[in-house]
């Protein structure tokens, strides 16, 4: 009895020979795409605050991409399909932590536009004196100046971004209660200027020299007396 012949499919059944002797249909291989894909844990927030503590704890000059990127916790090539450069990053991280605050009393401004000059100051200044008392704050403030001479771009940068922009907001209250007659005219002189000072000098005391001051006040307390000088030094005679 001759073998028995395999059972073929039916697809094979109804070709030709010269069908089954074509080799199986192969696709070109896709395009090199990025070395690195991003994974859902690789969000630019969670960079962005490993950034802010390696920025603290290294400086901005010894900081290195792939410090930021072990701490979180991701690839380098990761990290630059958010940030091409660590000033890019720098930038990033400072605009997250400290001009979102700036933003924030830009918005407290606007709740409270029909309100009193004297009210919407408090108002700013309260917000602001919350924001600068920050840790965050604190440190990459002082992670800017320590560091201005050899990177006077990024003061620039923090100048433009912070100081100024914070500036011109107590600006635009003083501006408002000189025009309603709540704040004398000489206000705009120096008024801006020296009330951000005031409470960023007041602040930082309060953090870095509180221990060593034995009758320290309490941040309210310390609040309250700023506001006190500042309102009785703007208001006309």
């Amino acid at each position: 009895m001759p073998p028995s012949r395999p059972i073929l499919p039916t697809s094979q059944l109804f070709s030709s020979p010269t069908d089954r002797r074509m080799p199986p249909t192969t696709h070109p291989a896709a395009p090199d795409g990025p070395r690195w894909q991003r994974r859902p844990g690789a969000r630019p927030d969670e960079i962005l605050q490993a950034a802010y503590e390696v920025f603290a704890d290294s400086g901005y000059a010894r900081t290195r991409l792939d410090d930021i990127a072990r701490r979180a916790g991701i690839s380098k090539g990761t990290l630059y399909l958010y940030f091409d450069s660590k000033e890019a990053l720098f930038r990033e991280m400072t605009r997250a932590k400290i001009v979102s605050c700036v933003v924030a009393g830009e918005e407290v401004l606007r709740q409270h536009a029909e309100a009193s000059a004297v009210i919407q100051l408090e108002a700013v200044l309260r917000l602001l004196w919350r924001q600068v008392r920050r840790p965050e704050m604190l440190r990459i403030a002082r992670l800017v100046t320590s560091e201005l001479g050899s990177f006077p771009e990024l003061g620039r940068f923090y100048y433009e971004e912070v100081v100024l922009r914070t500036r011109r907001l107590v600006e635009r209250v003083l501006r408002r209660g000189v025009e309603r007659g709540e704040f004398r005219e000489e206000a705009l002189e120096f008024g801006p200027r020296l009330i951000v000072s005031l409470l960023v000098h007041q602040a930082q005391t309060q953090q870095f020299f509180a221990a060593l001051d034995p009758e320290h006040p309490a941040d309210d307390e310390v609040f309250a007396g700023v506001l006190d000088l500042i309102l009785h030094g703007l208001e006309r005679s």
